[in-house]
């Protein structure tokens, strides 16, 4: 095809990723779109893209655009997905999907009846090693896994005085870190050992109970914060694993770190976002083994996302960058694929239904079955 086009809808950290990765896929960026239209105009000069238009609607009428990244809080994700789509674009959403299962659901629906590329962005599937990894499971290297240790640390709201949007339900929704990391870990670990959560139990800890909302005039207003910034998970698997995740946005010295340590009958695995380009085998009987990225000892689905030499190492930005690669193709081919190799609004929707199951059994204090009858019947 032609040089795509995409408009990005959001500018802010994520965005900028966004827009770092589709100019490194030679992908044309026709307009971005932030809360206003002076800083539209302003992120379009700092971007050198042509046009920074005032709302969504007006971007899409003026661009036609083949693409639409959807980078907003997370409340708007159902309208401008939904916006997109009617428009006839492909659109890549930034997780989570929505809010609530029943949102995700909807959107889910409306993308696969369009036939249109739906992609999610849980990028970090896209670690070469992570990739790796899950194409060894695969070729059934590990055997079976019993256990997965997972945690992803950072300190976002690590002090009283730390703020954004995430912090709002009227924007972020009704968890924080539930859905925001909390998304990723559980797409990560159920993607690592190719099962699906169907049980779980959830304990929230909220460490500030009022925080300090900054004001216009520099200020700062108490603000009484009803979401959790620490979460831990037991969850059950589809294929009998079972799993310990921690989630926290207050570990003070980990601006992001993920951590995935798996217990299988095989082998134990370790990897750490920390240090991405290390891949840890454990062995009893023989000497524990550290693999690296190099393409010429991988295996042939792992090696494929692997576009450097064994000397010269990827990380987070080439995660997005390899997960719009995939992403792109199906769009050069014309619609979503039947075997799609990058999350799609599906898993979206999946994940949503097992964070609600989390946030339902937090309040109720049990453990809760995830129902997937409504997923399944789709």
């Amino acid at each position: 095809m032609e040089q795509p086009r995409a408009i990005v809808l959001g500018t802010g950290v994520i965005g900028r990723v966004h827009i770092d990765a589709l100019r490194r896929n030679n992908v044309d960026i026709v307009s971005v779109v932030a809360s206003s239209e002076a800083r539209s105009i302003a992120a379009a000069a700092d971007f050198g893209v042509p046009r920074g238009d005032p709302d969504v609607a007006t971007a899409l009428r003026a661009t036609s655009p083949d693409v639409v990244h959807v980078c907003t809080p997370d409340t708007y994700h159902l309208e401008h997905a939904g916006m997109a789509l009617d428009a006839g674009a492909h659109v890549v959403c930034e997780k989570p999907l929505t809010t609530d299962a029943g949102s995700a659901g909807e959107l889910y629906r409306r993308a696969a009846d369009s036939g249109r590329v739906h992609a999610i962005c849980f990028n970090n599937r896209f670690y070469t090693l992570v990739q790796e990894l899950a194409a060894r499971r695969r070729l059934g290297t590990l055997d079976r896994v019993m256990l997965v240790r997972a945690s992803v640390a950072d300190d976002t709201f690590w002090l009283e005085t730390d703020w954004d949007w995430r912090l709002l339900p009227e924007m972020g929704g009704p968890t924080i870190v539930t859905s925001t990391t909390g998304s990723h870990l559980l797409d990560l670990t159920s993607f690592l050992i190719g099962s699906r959560v169907v049980a779980v139990c959830a304990d929230f800890l909220t460490a500030h109970d009022i925080r300090k909302r900054p004001r216009p005039d520099g200020g700062m207003d108490d603000y009484h914060a009803p979401g959790e910034d620490v979460s831990n998970l037991l969850v059950h698997w589809e294929n009998g694993a079972r799993g310990v995740l921690s989630l926290s946005h207050v570990a003070v010295g980990h601006p992001y770190r993920i951590r995935v340590e798996i217990d299988a009958t095989a082998m134990g695995v370790s990897w750490d976002s920390e240090r991405p380009n290390e891949l840890w085998l454990g062995h009893r009987t023989e000497p524990n083994e550290i693999v690296l990225p190099d393409p010429r000892q991988a295996t042939e689905e792992g090696g494929r996302f692997m576009d450097n030499p064994g000397a010269y190492r990827e990380g987070f930005g080439d995660t997005f960058r390899l997960l719009f690669r995939e992403v792109y193709r199906a769009v050069a081919d014309g619609g979503q694929p039947d075997a799609p190799t990058f999350p799609t609004f599906q898993d979206g929707y999946g994940i949503q239904i097992v964070h609600d199951a989390a946030l339902q059994s937090f309040q109720e204090r049990r453990w809760v079955d995830v129902d997937w009858s409504a997923f399944d019947g789709n």
